[in-house]
């Protein structure tokens, strides 16, 4: 089914009632109905100093996001695309003031206003990355200020709060470090609402493990990363659909153009000088300044802020191999960083299926709101929309959500399936006509018919005879899809 055609259905739902509903429901009804219209929102969570702002400014390539202690950092911030460019700041009390970017294009250190007051930054960008996807940059996790890591509870909460329809997220980035937290698994287990076919589901959250440049004990410390980004998306496959890697610091760099080509002649003039003395720079952060070099103390601490002693290492490997220019050595870091696996995820598992998770949100929020205490004359209606999301449950226009739930199981090995199962499912679900779902090479509606029979045939069987609880829940999807097709072809 289109998106658009699965986005109207919800959208009907909602005004066939919207009228008639309590005040306070109703508001939340509109505000989810702008909800659907909008791109996904994804926030970006994680701890205190993990890297979320970095990893905001490299996915948007534009340095906009304060990365040090401000107090935009203390608050959830929302970066959407609008013209003209500019900061709404929405006070806890229902008000609101604009700002505006600084003049290098940020946001600025101080809001004119008590941080503990904002309810959050609306930040709209000309920036093309966002016509696709709102980001969500959220204060960090473990902060000694405890109201700081609410505000990121709190938006996470809001999937599961009848009362804040219009201000959750519709999927989580979460950053993780070399240690997984029980304060971030316990964060982690607010965005994991119930799923629409039932049970919980971690289709919409990915992690990404930040900061990889700093892993590894004297090795290769973006193997060391890999490996444990694997082990990570095995260990918390209930958590999160995938782990990839990232070094976030230099992602940001490459990204949003920061390097010049005095840098690449500060670097060129590191890897002409004498390798012993550079090797000897390389000891820590302190000494890489403060040392004797052939390149200016303040311009070294420039490189660090940069890109770090690995990122400075690389660097100065790449202009040794020819790289002389700002251009290409910005493309060969993106490259080395991980961001393209971090954006081809989001792509993969959220922009390729957002009007699946928006749908799959609102009908979860649709369905808490109907169970709101409303005046007699209000009842009926909350009656109406219960009976009117169990029934959209149970239509096949949510099938597709139901198959986007049990292949990301699949795919994050939550649920265990033969290989050559998983195959096939890959082929069903993908978009397609009946016939190349099917596997077949004809469009002949008796042949469709009867393959899709068989396949029905086929997965009952491993459901009543072979499958685990996990796995039945899966076949049952499968078996539904096929149902559909089957009918379809009659």
């Amino acid at each position: 089914m289109p998106a658009s055609e699965l986005i109207e259905r919800v959208s009907e739902l909602i005004a066939a009632v919207e009228a008639e509903v309590p005040p306070g429901v109703r508001e939340q009804l509109a505000a989810l109905q702008l909800r659907l219209r909008e791109p996904p929102r994804v926030a970006v969570v994680g701890r205190v100093k993990a890297g979320k702002s970095t990893l905001v400014n490299a996915l948007l390539g534009q340095r906009v996001a304060p990365t040090d202690v401000s107090e935009c950092t203390q608050v959830v911030t929302w970066f959407r695309y609008g013209h003209p460019e500019r900061i709404v700041i929405r006070l806890r009390d229902g008000s609101a003031t604009e700002s505006q970017l600084t003049a290098e294009g940020t946001l600025p250190a101080t809001l004119g206003v008590p941080p503990e007051s904002v309810a959050s930054i609306q930040a709209y960008l000309t920036n093309e990355q966002l016509r696709s996807m709102t980001l969500i940059d959220t204060p960090g996790i473990g902060s000694v200020h405890a109201e700081r890591s609410a505000s990121t509870e709190e938006l996470l909460r809001a999937e599961r709060d009848s009362n804040a329809a219009g201000a959750g997220a519709d999927a989580v980035v979460f950053l993780l470090n070399q240690t997984m937290m029980e304060d971030e698994l316990k964060v982690l287990e607010l965005f994991r609402p119930g799923s629409a076919i039932g049970g919980k589901s971690a289709a919409n959250t990915v992690g990404v493990l930040s900061r990889a440049d700093q892993l590894g004990d004297g090795g290769d410390p973006w193997q060391v990363a890999v490996e444990l980004s694997n082990h990570y998306a095995g260990v918390f496959r209930d958590q999160v659909a995938t782990v990839v890697p990232v070094i976030g610091l230099i992602a940001e760099t490459a990204e949003a153009a920061c390097f010049t080509e005095q840098d690449v002649v500060q670097l060129g003039a590191l890897a002409t000088a004498d390798a012993k003395q550079v090797e000897r720079l390389m000891w820590s952060a302190d000494r890489f300044v403060s040392a004797e070099a052939p390149v200016p103390s303040d311009d070294r601490e420039r490189l660090l802020a940069l890109l770090d002693l690995y990122g400075i290492r690389q660097a100065i490997n790449l202009i040794g191999e020819g790289v002389g220019s700002a251009g290409p050595l910005r493309r060969e870091l993106s490259s080395r960083s991980g961001i393209a696996e971090v954006k081809r995820m989001l792509n993969t598992y959220f922009h390729e299926h957002d009007h699946l998770l928006k749908v799959r949100s609102a009908v979860d929020i649709l369905d808490r709101l109907s169970y709101g205490h409303g005046k007699d004359d209000g009842r009926g209606a909350l009656l109406r929309l219960r009976s009117g999301v169990e029934a959209l449950r149970l239509d096949p226009v949510m099938q597709p959500v139901a198959e986007l739930e049990v292949w990301h199981d699949c795919c994050s090995g939550r649920v265990q399936l033969p290989i050559e199962y998983v195959e096939e499912m890959r082929r069903l679900f993908a978009p397609g006509t009946p016939a190349n779902r099917l596997g077949l090479d004809t469009a002949d509606p008796a042949q469709v018919r009867e393959a899709a029979r068989a396949a029905m045939a086929r997965w009952r069987t491993f459901m009543v005879s072979e499958a685990a609880p996990v796995q039945a829940r899966v076949a049952r999807v499968v078996t539904r899809s096929y149902q559909l097709l089957w009918e379809a072809a009659q």
